[in-house]
């Protein structure tokens, strides 16, 4: 059978608009995993469960620019399923694993079209992995994300020094959440775009910035969140 271009970009079209629209979009995902996860009555204990703890979650939450701001609303509701599966008794691991799938469902989807989209800007990978990321940081990872750009020809480098979700989660008890919630989504990115990320710092993990350094050649130091993918 093959392949339908239609159904597909009906698809991706599908899920960029519900990118814009967190509560949607993440409880269209999230309640299918979880189903997938556990039992249909367990499903929706634990979906009640988080809809109470978002709510309370809503009501102290960061203001900030734009990009981050919608980022931020991503970020609270993964807190509030995430305590809602502990306290169901979902294992940590599986719990990061759960936020790890839905954030990748929702984010992956509209990096593959902008992927797909910077083969209009050039040929060069490296030229194109640059576009995307500086789009990134111009209308999603905004103040008070701080990005520090480095300059070579043989991989994309840059640091964060400022990171507003590490600092979220941190303040909401759950700091074991950010390397599945947000750090390891930059592998899955990575891995999309055709390259190897290797970072030796994380801010998650107490370091003074992220280091992100992405190249075509796999790196000798990686960080545990590194390993994990």
């Amino acid at each position: 059978m093959g392949i339908n271009k239609k159904e597909i970009t009906k698809v991706n079209a599908l899920r960029i608009i519900l990118f814009y629209f967190p509560r949607i979009a993440f409880k269209y995902y999230a309640v299918a995993a979880l189903e997938e996860l556990v039992k249909s009555d367990i499903a929706k204990q634990i979906w009640k469960k988080t809809l109470e703890h978002q709510q309370i979650l809503a009501l102290k939450r960061p203001r900030y620019s734009i990009g981050a701001n919608h980022l931020m609303q991503y970020m609270e509701w993964d807190c509030a399923l995430y305590k809602a599966a502990r306290e169901q008794g979902i294992i940590e691991s599986s719990a990061k694993e759960l936020i790890e799938k839905i954030n990748w469902t929702i984010f992956g989807s509209v990096i593959k079209i902008m992927f797909q989209i910077s083969r209009l800007r050039s040929n060069h990978l490296f030229v194109r992995i640059n576009w995307i990321v500086d789009l990134m940081f111009l209308f999603v990872f905004t103040a008070p994300f701080q990005r520090r750009k480095h300059i070579n020809s043989d991989e994309v480098a840059f640091d964060v020094l400022v990171c507003p979700l590490a600092t979220y989660f941190r303040e909401q008890n759950t700091a074991e959440l950010t390397s599945s919630a947000a750090c390891s989504l930059d592998h899955h990115m990575a891995s999309l775009w055709g390259v190897t990320l290797s970072r030796s710092q994380t801010i998650a993990q107490g370091d003074s910035l992220c280091n992100f350094r992405f190249h075509h050649l796999r790196k000798n130091s990686l960080l545990p969140d590194d390993q994990q993918t």
